[in-house]
């Protein structure tokens, strides 16, 4: 029963792969993946799913419980910054000031600023790719390398690096474990140094070689959302500073005065209706604008929570006690096997944030029995996450390519180098860092 429990496992999972590769209903695929789970490890297959007590409807009862407001006001600061033109004028307004040779390092930070401030990573896509296809010519980027940019651009403060950030990877350690959103700061902030300091100096260099290769001149290729109109976005988008204030605002709050995240991300989205009331269109256009915001942000947390239901229903089986222990025993050091066992989770699920959770609800608190504290325990998954979970099948690294028209056979490399290897490699300094002072 053991081994049949186990193949049900592995096919539920190549289910899961299978499904974000070809661009299938996630939540379908979770559902059948459950089932087949439930199926093979001898539980009952309605039971398991639709039951009261059962566990793919618990776990997913859960983590939307916990998260849906928080993934729903996130998705609507991405969108009020959108739509009024805010995330355009704060990039333009400091690569005007740089210069063109700077535009590759701002189009970064400005990327990896917004996610930091709450604003989710697929919606940062859509904000980002009209404004790179304005900025890449201009600079002499060559386009193939947009989604290794701009994975950069959102996987450096979104994967859980820099202490203090208000994305998903971030935050559910805080619920979890009971750690603040800046727990083992020097460690973040070293993790995110690294990022940024390897990933654009690598970048720097393919763009250099990018110069030498003929088809690089001519292969901006037809995307989707048409290109930005400057002037029109000139005369209606936020000032500069007016633009900053909401997203400051929100951080603060969160992470300096302690309020809880709800307020908080309200308070940033009340901020930016206001600011951005004449940009918007008015008081007349806030509905349909709020609520395509607001339900940007549930389907994303759907899907997790489907996710997250899957690992529970695993957890449910015989098989599993098995599996922990085996996958507990890894011949590994200790924080190494956390990163381990939680990036290696991200990759099978195809999902940071739904890895994340299994791993913490999984495993936490034998993490900490090992000695570890839950801060650095929070800091280390929270990075790790981002490591497998963006293989090709991923859904954020699908959106990418399809978005941007550039082939996985010319792109991939740069996205596995940017939001696989290298943050996995940004555990470096963390580890040593961790062994020095402890």
């Amino acid at each position: 029963m053991i081994v049949v429990s186990v193949i049900g496992i592995i096919l539920a999972f190549a289910v899961l792969i299978f499904a974000a590769y070809k661009k299938i209903s996630m939540f379908l695929a979770a559902v059948l993946a459950a089932a087949i789970v439930a199926l093979f490890g001898g539980l009952d297959v309605a039971a398991s799913l639709v039951g009261a007590d059962g566990p793919f409807l618990i776990g997913m009862k859960d983590f939307v419980g916990s998260w849906l407001v928080i993934f729903a006001l996130g998705a609507l600061l991405g969108a009020l910054y959108d739509k009024s033109g805010a995330t355009w004028r704060i990039s333009s307004t400091l690569i005007n000031k740089a210069g063109t040779q700077w535009t590759l390092l701002i189009y970064v930070l400005v990327g990896a600023l917004l996610v930091y401030g709450g604003i989710q990573v697929t919606v940062m896509i859509f904000v980002l790719l009209p404004f790179a296809k304005i900025l890449f010519p201009k600079a002499g980027i060559p386009w193939y390398l947009f989604p290794g940019i701009t994975g950069l651009a959102i996987a450096t403060f979104a994967m859980g690096q820099m202490p203090g950030s208000l994305q998903m990877q971030n935050i559910i350690p805080t619920q979890i474990l009971g750690t603040a959103l800046t727990a083992a700061p020097v460690e973040g902030v070293l993790a995110t140094l690294f990022m940024i300091v390897v990933g654009v100096g690598y970048l720097y260099w393919q763009v250099k070689k990018g110069h030498n290769d003929p088809e690089a001149a001519i292969e901006l290729y037809q995307v989707q959302g048409g290109i930005l109109d400057e002037k029109e976005l000139e005369q209606r988008a936020p000032g500069f500073w007016i633009s900053l204030l909401p997203m400051v605002v929100t951080f603060v709050l969160i992470n300096g005065f302690g309020v809880e995240l709800l307020y908080g991300l309200t308070a940033g989205c009340v901020l930016s209706l206001l600011f951005f009331c004449k940009s918007l269109g008015g008081v007349k256009g806030f509905g349909e604008i709020v609520s395509e915001g607001f339900n940007n942000g549930i389907f994303p947390c759907i899907i997790i929570a489907a996710v997250v239901g899957v690992g529970k229903v695993v957890s449910a089986t015989d098989v599993f006690a098995l599996v922990q222990e085996n996958i507990i025993n890894l011949p590994l050091p200790g924080l190494v096997k956390v990163a381990a066992i939680t990036t290696i989770i991200a990759g099978i699920t195809g999902s940071a944030s739904g890895g994340l959770t299994i791993a913490l609800e999984l495993f936490g608190e034998t993490f900490i029995s090992w000695g570890y504290t839950p801060e650095i325990i929070h800091r280390v998954a929270s990075i790790a996450c981002g490591g497998l979970d963006t293989l090709p099948w991923n859904g954020t690294v699908v959106m990418l390519f399809a978005l941007s028209g550039v082939s996985y056979k010319k792109g991939y490399k740069h996205v596995a180098m940017e939001t696989v290897i290298l943050p996995l490699l940004s555990l470096i300094p963390v580890f040593i860092y961790y062994s020095i002072v402890h």
